[in-house]
């Protein structure tokens, strides 16, 4: 199945890129969508869980926090 698009912006934008980057415009094309494809599919290294927060805060954000601090009760 071929890729055809009918909107000028998006052919200059495709040429220009492949200018830049010295390459044909399929090659250009192809390209750009691997890099957005693997900024947008999750990651273990990437994914915002619980667990992923607990250990940011663990070996960013509590080694900061004064020994007399650790498990006080915060008041309002």
């Amino acid at each position: 199945m071929g890729l055809n698009t009918r909107n000028a912006d998006v052919e200059r934008l495709a040429a220009e890129v492949a200018g830049l980057a010295r390459e044909s415009t399929t090659a250009a094309t192809r390209n750009a969508l691997l890099e957005r494809r693997a900024r947008l599919q999750p990651s273990e290294d990437r994914s915002v869980g619980p667990r992923n927060i607990r250990d940011y805060m663990e070996r960013n954000i509590w080694p900061l926090v004064p020994p007399a601090e650790l498990g006080r009760v915060l008041s309002k």
